[in-house]
C-alpha cells in the first residue's frame, strides 16, 4: 500500500501547501513539489514485491508478469486525475490496514518480513502518511485495486477525508492482471493539475531517471498532406493532384521519463558522446560542450554515484551574479529520484561553476536540509566532491593544449581565488592553479611555480603588485623599484586578488612580498645596508623632504627618500598594514551600497607615505626652487602638489580635487607658453638691432 500512497503524493505539488505538507508528514522534501519523486518508489517497491512474490510463488506466476508501469490520465470534464500502476494490489483487508491508519507501510512490512537477508533489496516508501497528502489537492479519493493473489475481486476505496471510509466490490473498468488505480478528485484551487503541460513538467522535473516507464495521456496533433478534392474538381488527366494540410490529432499515452541514468552504468561503457548529450540535457545547456567531466563511485562506509562536469562556458546565472542563488548546480537524487538541486553544503560555494549529478543509496528519501546539515554521509560526499572537481581541474591545466585552462581561468579563475580566502582545507591544493601577469610574461599568464622556476640566485622571496589592471600594474612607481633590478613583480589586477594574497603568506618556503608597502627590503642587498642607505639620503636632501612634508600636510603620513626609484620622480606607497588604493576604492563602494557616505570613509587610509627619487630632474628642479624662492613660494608649493599628484595617479590612487589638480596644469602650461613668448621677443628684437648696427658700418 505504502506505493500506492507514494503514488497518492504525486499530486500533491502546490507550493502553497507545502507548508502543511510537511508538518503533517516525516516525508519532508524542502518543496511540496518534489512530491513528484515519490511516483518512482511507488511502481519501484510495487514492482519489486510483485516480482518477488511471483518468483517465490508455486502458481509460475513470474511467467506471465506484466512489465511494471505507471500511466496518469486526466479527466477536465470530471475534474479528475487517474494514476494507475500493475503493482502487487490490495485485498480488503490490506485496504483496512494500510489505509485505515495514518503512518502505516506495507513496505517497511515487506521488508522485515525479508529477514536480515534482504539488505540489497531496494525499496524505498516506508511512510504511509503519505496517502493523506492527496486531500492536500483532492477533496474525495476513490482507491481502485486488484491484489495479485489469486481469487482476488477488484476492489473500491471511497473517501472524503472524513472520518469514515467505505470498501466495496468494484465494477468499473477491470484491472489487467493486478495493481492499484488512484483517483483525486480536484478541489477548485487545484485545477492547474488538469493540464498535460503541468503533468509534464512536474514529471520530467523529479522522475526523468525512474527505471520503470511513467506515461501521460495526452493529446497531439500532427498535420499531414491529403489530396483536395475541391482543388481537383477540374483536375486534367496526367495533372498532378493539388494537396491541402490538414491536422490529425490522436491520443494516447506517451513516455515521460525516456532519459537513461547514465551515472548507474560503469564509465567504460559510457561513450563521450553520451557523456556531452547528457550535459546538454540535464542541464538544458545545448550550445555548451563540457571541458571536463568525471565519473565515480563510492563504495564501502557510504555508496554513490556522481558524474561531475566543468562547463564550456560561464552559465548564464552566474556571469550576473557568481554566487546566484537560483543556479542550480548538483542534482542529488536518492536511488533516482531527484531530490533538490538547491542544497548548498553539498559543495562549496567556490565550486558554484561545477554541474553534476550524485545519486546516494544512504540518504532518507525524506531528505531535507536539516537532515543535511547534521549527516555524516553529506560530509563525506562534499570531500570527494572537491578531490574531484580538483582533479579535473588539474587534467585541464596539465593538457598539451595550453588555451584550454586559459579558457577555463578566464571563465571560473576568480572561484578558485574564492576558494583560497574561504576553503582553508583544500587552500594548498588550489594555490599551485591559480594564474597571474607579470612583469616578464607580457601579455601570458604565469604561475607561482613557473615564477619560482624563474627566480634569481638567492631571491628570497616573491614581489606583487596590486593595481586596476595590467596596464596601471606596469606603471606602478612601485614595481619599478624591483623591475629594474632584474626582478620579476606579479600584477594582481582585481580587488579580490588583494583579499586572496592575504591568505597566501607564503608558497614553497619563498615569501610573499608587496612592492607597494612600505619598507621594502630588496634580496640582493643587506637590510642594515638599505636603511643606513635612506638615512643619509634624508639627510642629504633634507630641505626638499621637510618642504614637502609641510607642502602636503594632511595628504601624506611622511615623505623620504629613496634611490630604489630609477625614472619615476616619486612613488605613493603605503604602511605595512595600509590598504591599496584598489582595495579602498572597493571598500568605498561597498560603503556606498549599504548606504553609507564616501566621504571621509577612507582618510586615514589615505595617508600614504610619499617616496621622492632625488636623483631625478624633476626633484632637482624642486630644490632649486625651494633654495631661490624659500619655503613658502608658491610655486615650489604648486610644484609639490602636483609632483604629489603625479604620484598619487601612476601609483593607483584617485584624485581627489580634479579641478584643482587642471588649474595646476593649466598654471603650467600657461607659465611654459608666456616664457615661450618672451623668449621668441627678444630674440627679434636682438636681430633688428644687430642688422642696424651692420648698415651703420657700412
Amino acid at each position: 500500500m505504502q506505493k500506492l500512497s507514494l503514488t497518492a503524493r504525486l499530486l500533491n505539488s502546490k507550493q502553497k501547501s507545502a507548508a502543511s505538507w510537511i508538518s503533517s508528514s516525516t516525508l519532508s522534501i524542502p518543496t511540496a513539489t518534489s512530491s513528484f519523486a515519490n511516483s518512482s518508489p511507488t511502481l519501484l517497491t510495487r514492482a519489486t514485491k510483485k516480482r518477488f512474490l511471483s518468483i517465490t510463488s508455486d502458481d509460475g506466476a513470474a511467467a506471465s508478469l506484466a512489465k511494471p508501469s505507471i500511466q496518469i490520465k486526466s479527466d477536465k470534464d470530471a475534474m479528475t486525475i487517474t494514476i494507475e500502476d500493475s503493482g502487487v494490489g490490495m485485498t480488503k483487508s490490506e485496504l483496512m490496514n494500510n489505509l485505515g491508519r495514518i503512518a502505516q507501510s506495507g513496505t517497511k512490512k515487506f521488508l522485515e518480513a525479508l529477514g536480515e537477508g534482504s539488505a540489497d533489496v531496494n525499496l524505498i516508501g516506508q511512510f504511509g502518511v503519505g496517502f493523506y497528502s492527496a486531500y492536500l489537492v483532492a477533496d474525495k479519493v476513490e482507491v481502485v485495486t486488484k491484489s495479485m493473489q489469486p481469487g482476488s475481486p477488484q476492489l473500491r476505496w471511497t473517501s472524503d477525508a472524513s472520518n469514515s471510509y467505505t470498501i466495496a466490490e468494484d465494477s468499473s473498468e477491470p484491472i489487467d492482471g493486478s495493481g492499484t488505480r488512484l483517483i483525486l478528485h480536484l478541489k477548485d484551487d487545484a485545477l492547474e493539475y488538469l493540464e498535460t503541460n503541468k503533468l509534464e513538467e512536474l514529471l520530467q522535473h523529479y522522475s526523468e531517471f525512474v527505471e520503470f516507464p511513467i506515461s501521460v495521456w495526452k493529446e497531439n496533433t500532427e498535420y499531414k498532406q491529403v489530396p483536395d478534392d475541391e482543388a481537383n474538381k477540374d483536375l486534367s488527366e496526367g495533372e498532378e493532384p493539388k494537396m491541402k494540410t490538414v491536422p490529425e490529432t490522436t491520443e494516447g499515452y506517451e513516455q515521460m521519463n525516456t532519459n537513461k541514468p547514465i551515472w548507474l552504468r560503469p564509465p567504460s561503457e559510457v561513450t563521450e558522446e553520451e557523456y556531452r548529450d547528457f550535459y546538454q540535457s540535464a542541464f538544458r545547456a545545448s550550445y555548451d560542450e563540457p571541458m571536463a567531466h568525471t565519473h565515480f563511485s563510492l563504495e564501502g562506509q557510504i555508496e554513490c554515484k556522481s558524474i561531475l562536469y566543468i562547463p564550456g562556458m560561464l552559465p548564464f546565472e552566474l556571469s550576473r551574479d557568481m554566487f546566484d542563488e537560483d543556479s542550480r548546480n548538483i542534482r542529488l537524487y536518492v536511488k533516482r529520484v531527484f531530490i533538490n538541486d538547491k542544497f548548498e553544503d553539498i559543495v562549496p560555494r567556490w565550486l558554484k561553476f561545477i554541474r553534476g549529478v550524485v545519486d546516494s543509496q544512504d540518504l532518507p528519501l525524506n531528505v531535507s536540509r536539516e537532515i543535511l546539515q547534521k549527516s555524516k554521509v553529506l560530509s563525506i560526499i562534499n570531500k570527494r566532491l572537491v578531490r574531484k572537481s580538483l582533479d579535473m581541474i588539474r587534467d585541464i591545466e596539465g593538457d598539451e593544449d595550453d588555451s584550454k585552462y586559459i579558457m577555463f581561468w578566464n571563465n571560473f579563475g576568480k572561484y578558485l581565488k574564492v576558494g583560497v580566502i574561504e576553503d582553508s582545507r583544500n587552500k594548498d591544493d588550489i594555490i599551485p592553479l591559480l594564474r597571474f601577469f607579470s612583469s616578464k610574461s607580457g601579455d601570458e599568464y604565469t604561475s607561482l611555480d613557473q615564477y619560482v622556476e624563474g627566480m634569481k640566485e638567492n631571491q628570497k622571496s616573491i614581489y606583487y603588485v596590486t593595481a586596476d589592471g595590467k596596464a596601471k600594474a606596469r606603471m606602478n612607481p612601485a614595481a619599478e623599484k624591483i623591475t629594474s633590478r632584474g626582478f620579476e613583480v606579479l600584477y594582481l589586477t582585481e580587488p579580490l586578488d588583494e583579499i586572496m594574497i592575504e591568505n597566501v603568506r607564503d608558497y614553497k618556503d619563498f615569501k610573499l612580498v608587496d612592492v607597494s608597502k612600505e619598507g621594502l627590503n630588496l634580496d640582493d642587498e643587506d637590510a642594515a645596508e638599505r636603511k643606513k642607505k635612506e638615512d643619509e639620503l634624508n639627510t642629504n636632501f633634507k630641505d626638499v623632504k621637510e618642504f614637502l612634508e609641510a607642502a602636503l600636510a594632511g595628504k601624506v603620513s611622511k615623505v623620504k627618500m629613496t634611490d630604489l626609484l630609477t625614472e619615476s620622480p616619486a612613488a605613493l606607497v603605503q604602511s605595512v598594514y595600509g590598504m591599496s588604493p584598489t582595495m579602498q576604492r572597493y571598500m568605498k563602494a561597498q560603503n556606498v551600497a549599504s548606504g553609507g557616505s564616501d566621504a571621509g570613509m577612507m582618510g586615514s587610509f589615505n595617508q600614504a607615505v610619499l617616496e621622492v627619487n632625488p636623483n631625478h630632474p624633476i626633484v632637482k628642479d624642486l630644490e632649486l626652487m625651494v633654495k631661490s624662492q624659500g619655503k613658502e613660494g608658491n610655486d615650489a608649493k604648486n610644484f609639490a602638489v602636483l609632483l604629489y599628484d603625479v604620484a598619487a595617479l601612476t601609483s593607483g590612487y584617485e584624485i581627489e580635487d580634479s579641478g584643482d589638480f587642471a588649474q595646476r596644469i593649466l598654471q603650467m602650461m600657461t607659465s611654459k607658453a608666456t616664457s615661450d613668448v618672451k623668449d621668441a621677443e627678444v630674440e627679434t628684437v636682438d636681430t633688428d638691432e644687430t642688422q642696424a648696427e651692420e648698415s651703420d658700418d657700412a
